[in-house]
């Protein structure tokens, strides 16, 4: 690596500390200890690290405030209006927590707005938001939909989702390859599953599309199949989920001998619509999921996932609209966080980890 092409990561990862310490060092913030500013200098003068940022004092029209927007979702006739709560609400309130924490600690505000997906108005809240932010923070679904697309070209954005990334902004995504991965091939050497199907997410979701498309690709590597009516649309809910269970249960052909679920919510649907036709999980099939939400680790049987942090892809988002706002993030960047397998025991092992 060449000194001039030294990045805020490269800085973070040789001082020991996170690239928020790091921003706190460049902007000057007080809130720093004394060992961990002496190391962050020390590491930006080996590295020759320079930022391009604007310096506080010099930005009187800076609001020091960030926006994050996240969907409204749309009612349908499947599933209740409680469907919020399957993704929204577990997933979403700890993404805005860990935001709001991370923005706090580096001088921001944060301020967040649901956005009506696919209609006409679905853009008012985004631009009644921007006009009291510096850059915004698109969840998944919300940065796939082309009117907020276009608008998010207009300022700063990160992209909070599965893609592998934007040519502009910069992105911020969990490991969902890894984590489909792990998943299918614990299935396959330690379960001797051949048979697999798939629950999917929302059809316009980068996540859920990421997921999918990795899940197809570790089945091909542990010679599987999957049959086409294997492949349910969850859409991210428990309830769907159910209902495609239902509809599944229904055909003549077998079932699968593994349903792999988009996130935990939807594998929590399929065993209870399994147990409602007499098939248990573990006993009749195997069910997993990914997220690792609180209940996983609650339900019975103990829900085998995926795990990712909340809280850490809402505070890794604000670092790096940061790292942007300050020039010491490069547009097209892609952050990378780590997944997790959790084995518990509706994949058939004994005890849970």
């Amino acid at each position: 690596m060449s000194k001039q092409h030294a990045t805020i990561y490269d800085v973070a990862e040789l001082a020991y500390v996170s690239i928020a310490t790091v921003s706190r060092v460049i902007n000057g913030a007080p809130n720093v200890r004394p060992e961990m500013r002496q190391r962050v200098n020390a590491a930006i003068k080996q590295l020759n690290f320079t930022s391009n940022s604007v310096a506080r004092t010099g930005d009187p029209g800076k609001k020091w405030s960030i926006g994050l927007a996240y969907p409204l979702y749309e009612h349908s006739d499947v599933y209740s209006a409680s469907s919020e709560e399957d993704e929204n609400v577990l997933f979403m309130d700890a993404v805005i927590r860990g935001a709001s924490t991370q923005a706090s600690l580096l001088g921001y505000s944060l301020f967040s707005c649901a956005v009506p997906i696919g209609h006409s108005e679905g853009m008012e809240p985004l631009q009644q938001l921007s006009r009291s932010v510096d850059a915004v923070i698109l969840t998944d679904r919300v940065f796939n939909d082309v009117g907020a697309m276009r608008f998010a070209k207009r300022m700063r954005a990160v992209h909070l989702s599965g893609s592998i990334g934007t040519n502009f902004g910069a992105t911020v995504r969990v490991d969902n390859e890894r984590g489909i991965g792990q998943i299918v091939e614990h299935l396959a050497t330690v379960h001797g599953v051949t048979d697999f199907g798939f629950v999917s997410g929302i059809v316009n979701s980068p996540d859920a599309i990421s997921r999918f498309d990795a899940f197809v690709e570790a089945v091909r590597g542990v010679n599987g199949v999957v049959r086409t009516e294997n492949i349910l649309a969850g859409e991210f809910s428990m309830l769907r989920a159910e209902a495609e269970i239902e509809r599944r249960v229904g055909m003549v052909s077998p079932l699968p001998q593994a349903f792999v679920s988009a996130n935990d919510q939807m594998a929590l649907g399929v065993i209870h619509a399994l147990a409602r036709h007499h098939l248990s999980v573990p006993g009749d099939i195997l069910v997993t999921g990914f997220d690792d939400v609180p209940m996983a680790r609650k339900y019975e049987p103990g829900l085998t996932t995926v795990h990712q942090s909340f809280l850490e892809l809402g505070a890794t988002a604000v670092e790096a609209v940061v790292g942007l706002l300050d020039g010491i993030l490069d547009t097209g960047s892609v952050v990378m966080l780590p997944t997790e397998i959790v084995i518990r025991s509706s994949c058939g092992c004994s005890e849970a980890s």
